[in-house]
């Protein structure tokens, strides 16, 4: 199935270039908390699922349906931290603006382009240029 989304991707915004696209997710934030006597409940915000296409233009996050993208310039980037861990890394990017918290896939059953394309992009630095930034 994320394959199929990912050659979607590549057809419709007509991608070339494919060995600098990683999946991940948002990180949900805390809506809510309702203590009751017998348990917690928490509440997060919907958890969605993106295609992170880097370049030397900086970060577009393709919405996995294939519906529409944001783009982040590198211009507009004040930070851009890349966490590693055995299965996912955390990716944050600061804005003037905002601050952007995403879990990137470093392993999916079935989608060996992950991980060879995450070689790829951290042999580059993720194309991102911010010598006093940087990744972790």
């Amino acid at each position: 199935m994320i394959n199929d989304q990912f050659n979607n991707i590549i057809r419709k915004y007509n991608i070339e270039k494919t060995n600098n696209i990683l999946y991940g997710t948002n990180i949900p934030k805390l809506n809510s908390v309702v203590p009751t006597p017998w348990k917690v409940y928490m509440r997060f915000d919907r958890t969605e699922y993106y295609f992170f296409y880097f370049d030397e233009n900086g970060i577009k996050i393709y919405l996995r349906s294939g519906e529409g993208y944001i783009e982040i310039p590198w211009d507009d980037v004040t930070s851009f931290k890349m966490s590693r861990f055995v299965f996912f890394s955390n990716m944050t990017v600061g804005t003037l603006h905002d601050t952007y918290k995403f879990q990137i896939s470093r392993f999916v059953l079935g989608c060996p382009w992950i991980k060879t394309n995450l070689k790829y992009l951290e042999s580059v630095n993720y194309f991102y240029k911010n010598i006093n930034g940087g990744v972790k």
